[in-house]
């Protein structure tokens, strides 16, 4: 049963005629098997063509034409020729499509060093049968050296190119019907040898001939009046393809089918595309692949995915009993149709570009997209299109959802801002920091009165979903966060703090507000922030705020708290945390009060969350939670630590928790926050402590190792030994802490510090490039390095070439494999002289070579003697030998070293300058 649904398309795909193309291009893999003298040489033409008979051909055809009378062929060569020709009719005739059996006359020989396109023009015949029949012309390119003379065949505005890339060993070909027109650039050095021959029908009967590409006028214009038509059933059509492929590409398509596509491109209106389907009656796209010729745009092309088509030509409904969903088929659909694949966000992109075009007063020019904006389409048409100028100064590569907000932002309905914000409520797939800007524009550019319900109603959708986001906004709106977190600029208008008020009840109402769908490993702590600096916001910054509130325009300021409380009865921060059962004391509680407090230095910390982070901090743990806590989560430390000093809760016996868990990895934490407790005397008596007993674990490479790998702190791929960071960590600790400390600590790191070349290079020249000049143990580091290096004795230098022996590689398999595994373990060996030629290489040590990154062949100027094949080891840059390695080092130090000698020398020469003595003083003349 057929579709009759798909009739007019199957109508208009029978308009199509036999497709043909109007000129081919092929290449046999092997030079073309031909030899012949021309008449008045005495030998036969050697290829590629010398520059000798080169001339003697100059000087015997001046024209560089040579007619086929003066090409005599070997007879022992006829048969190649022969089988040369019939390679090249299988190869032209599907393309060329003529319309009965061909063959081939030898019409003339180019000898062609400027490219003259008029060369290949086909000689005159005496036969008039052969006249009658030519329907084409047949270019063979011989080997011969030269460059330049691309040669172009146009046909109805088409294009091919030929000649381009000539190989010598290789016979390159075209065909074409003789209505194409053959051009060629200039050749500039060298010369261009070609055969000419006709392309003659040989049983031409009662049917016409086709002399010509066939026009496909009529299959073009009616696919171009059905792209154009409204009153079509379907849209989305397929065809099934011949012979499907493992991978979608149009390179595979069948003559008829690219005929096809020819015709849909060049109805102006259609898109394209390869797809595989579902094997199911749903016949959904599982796979898509656009045609470049279409710029289909990404939203679309990522939206194909997963729709139905609607019906295919030459095949059954959908529904019908013997229907059998094809696996691959050629997609088209018209192109006005691309707006229902797309989503809200891209709907409104295209009616963004209908808009900058002057479509607004023609409800046909928005292809049936307005209907899809619901009640405020009539907005989006009254839109003046002076509003809409500033759209085309933008930039084009605005994603989708940042063109909506701006076209919304340019139209100033309030009613379309609010079904935005609706939208944005129930969408799931948006992210923060797109969301942020859009809100923030439209409640500066509306005012939030105008859409406070719309924002309640977004506050309530994504405290449910996203409730680290929803905080997350709402700090930023409020100027709560620091810059680095905000999303968003802060919201400054008349009575803001009623809207914040109004959101924070929304948030602490919400019914299981700790219970959401995401990691809260992630998110807890800017989860608790948030609750934090919101709570701060309204019981302390508010009451403060005299043109933040509705009632302090009436009432004096005391009372605003009163009122507040009446309204909303806002429950305490700490119950709500407290109640949940998800967020940890420490890793979520602890950091994001600490987050809120360097946002708000002035934020209260309320004591019953202090008992509850103490006690947890100094409650018995598990390994695996010690682990957990030491590896994942530094930034426990760094709150505790700043928390513990504000609330004066910072003890001997916490700190010792902390170096528990820690260990050396406390240093660089207790560094990052030392600006913070620059005025606690107790946290400085305790970190110097911990400095001082902790020198020979600093200075014992495995202790330390140990310990930053039991805290998570080693980074592989750090540039810097973690030793040498810890060193400047310390320094920058006692720097603030206990500035006497300073020396007497390097002094003893010195002294129990190894003498090695590893050690001055990972230790001290990290620390050097780091540290201030200023320090005062600057000059300590720099004469150690310097006494250090110089007891180093020098390194040999030795190239290790040894390699791995792979395990397939079975020394006695043959004299080869047993020559190749003992050449890998040779330290000295680089290149191997290999016994025999490719053609007789054993086909496992080939296959070693051919998997093998740092093994290659090489033959004739890569190896030491010519035309020989060799073995050779290559190595990647970063595959180095522990010699190389340690020369590389001490070369490294040795330039480094130099150059603290030479500032250490001048440093001290400026300082012999000085005088020692005060001047004279001045007579003194009454």
């Amino acid at each position: 049963m057929q579709n009759p649904a798909v009739a007019t398309y199957e109508a208009a795909y029978k308009l199509l005629k036999e497709p043909s193309a109007f000129a081919t291009t092929h290449a046999l893999p092997h030079p073309a098997p031909l030899l012949f003298r021309l008449t008045g040489m005495d030998e036969p033409l050697a290829w590629p063509l010398s520059a000798a008979q080169a001339a003697q051909i100059a000087a015997l055809y001046p024209a560089k034409i040579i007619s086929a009378s003066d090409i005599p062929f070997e007879e022992r060569y006829m048969d190649g020729q022969d089988d040369m020709l019939a390679a090249m009719n299988w190869a032209y005739f599907e393309p060329l499509a003529p319309s009965s059996t061909a063959y081939t006359v030898l019409s003339h020989m180019v000898v062609d060093d400027v490219g003259d396109a008029d060369s290949f023009r086909l000689q005159p015949s005496n036969d008039d049968d052969i006249n009658a029949t030519t329907f084409g012309v047949l270019i063979v390119l011989l080997p011969s050296a030269h460059t330049g003379g691309v040669i172009t065949l146009a046909h109805a505005g088409q294009l091919k190119t030929f000649g381009d890339d000539v190989s010598l060993i290789e016979t390159p070909f075209t065909a074409a019907f003789l209505s194409t027109t053959i051009t060629s650039a200039p050749i500039t050095s060298g010369r261009r040898v070609a055969l000419v021959y006709r392309l003659c029908y040989d049983d031409v009967g009662d049917e016409p001939m086709r002399m010509t590409p066939p026009a496909q006028d009529a299959a073009i214009a009616a696919f171009q009046a059905l792209g154009h038509s409204t009153s079509q059933e379907v849209q989305r059509l397929g065809l099934e393809l011949d012979e499907p492929e493992s991978t979608l590409t149009f390179a595979a398509l069948t003559l008829c089918e690219l005929g096809f596509v020819n015709v849909l491109l060049a109805a102006g209106n259609f898109d394209v595309g390869l797809a595989t389907l579902s094997r199911n009656r749903t016949c959904d796209v599982v796979a898509f692949e656009p045609h470049p010729a279409c710029n289909i745009p990404d939203a679309v092309v990522q939206s194909v995915i997963g729709h139905t088509l609607q019906g295919f030509l030459h095949l059954p409904l959908r529904t019908h009993v013997g229907f059998q969903s094809p696996s691959d088929v050629l997609v088209f659909w018209p192109r006005r149709h691309r707006v229902c694949f797309a989503d809200i966000a891209d709907l409104w992109a295209f009616l963004e570009r209908r808009l900058e075009r002057g479509d607004d007063d023609d409800d046909g020019a928005f292809l049936g997209a307005m209907p899809l904006t619901g009640a405020h389409g009539s907005s989006l048409i009254k839109v003046e299109r002076g509003r809409m100028h500033w759209l085309q100064q933008q930039t084009r590569n605005l994603a989708c959802f940042e063109k909506l907000h701006q076209l919304v932002m340019a139209i100033e309905d309030v009613q379309v801002s609010t079904a935005l914000l609706y939208a944005i409520a129930t969408s799931g797939e948006l992210f923060l920091t797109s969301v942020a800007l859009v809100v923030h524009g439209l409640l500066s550019k509306h005012g939030w009165g105008l859409l406070e319900s719309a924002m309640l109603e977004l506050v309530r959708r994504w405290i449910k979903r996203q409730p680290h986001a929803t905080l997350q906004l709402l700090t930023s709106l409020a100027g709560l966060d620091d810059d680095e977190a905000a999303v968003c600029p802060p919201l400054s208008q008349p009575f803001e703090a009623e809207l914040f008020k109004r959101c924070y009840d929304v948030v602490l109402t919400a019914p299981d507000l700790d219970i959401g769908d995401f990691d809260w490993c992630y998110h807890g702590p800017t989860f608790a922030k948030g609750l934090f600096l919101l709570d701060h916001y309204v019981t302390t910054i508010v009451p403060q705020l005299q043109d933040a509130n509705y009632a302090s325009q009436r009432l004096p300021l005391i009372l605003v708290p009163a009122i507040d409380a009446f309204l909303f009865d806002f429950p305490s921060v700490v119950d709500v945390l407290s109640s949940s059962t998800v967020l940890d004391p420490l890793i979520d509680i602890a950091v994001g009060l600490a987050s809120a407090v360097r946002c708000q230095p002035e934020l209260p910390l309320p004591p019953a969350v202090m008992d509850r982070i103490v006690m947890a901090l100094q409650s018995p743990m598990t390994v695996s939670g010690m682990a957990k806590l030491a590896n994942d989560h530094a930034n426990v430390a760094a709150a505790v630590l700043v928390l513990a000093s504000r609330s004066q809760r910072l003890d001997a016996a916490l700190f010792e928790t902390l170096v528990v868990l820690y260990d050396l990895a406390l240093l660089p934490i207790a560094a990052s926050i030392a600006s913070q407790l620059a005025d606690d005397a107790l946290f400085g008596h305790l970190v110097t402590a911990y400095i001082r007993a902790s020198v020979p674990a600093l200075v014992d490479r495995f202790k330390l190792l140990d310990s930053l790998q039991r805290s998570g702190h080693i980074n592989n791929q750090a540039t810097v030994t973690p030793g040498a960071l810890l060193f400047l960590d310390v320094v920058q600790l006692l720097q603030s802490f206990a500035p006497d400390a300073i020396v007497p600590f390097a002094t003893r790191y010195l002294a129990l510090l190894p003498k090695t070349l590893d050690t001055i290079h990972d230790r001290l020249v990290p620390v050097l490039m780091r540290l201030d000049g200023d320090s005062c143990v600057h000059a300590l580091l720099v004469t150690a390095t310097i006494d250090r290096f110089a007891a180093v004795s020098a390194l040999p230098y030795v190239t290790n070439f040894a390699m791995p022996r792979p395990v397939e590689l079975h020394p006695e398999h043959c004299l080869q494999c047993t020559l190749v595994h003992w050449f890998l373990a040779q330290a000295d060996e680089a290149m191997l002289q290999y016994p025999v030629g490719e053609g007789d290489m054993c086909p496992s040590v080939a296959r070693i070579v051919a998997e093998a990154s740092q093994l290659r062949f090489v033959v004739g100027d890569g190896a030491y003697i010519p035309n020989v094949l060799h073995l050779e080891k290559v190595r990647k840059p970063s595959q180095v030998s522990e010699d190389e390695r340690m020369m590389a080092m001490h070369a490294h130090v040795a330039a480094f070293v130099e150059t603290l000698t030479r500032q250490k020398r001048g440093t001290d020469d400026e300082a012999s300058t000085k005088p020692t003595a005060p001047p004279a003083k001045r007579v003194r003349r009454s």
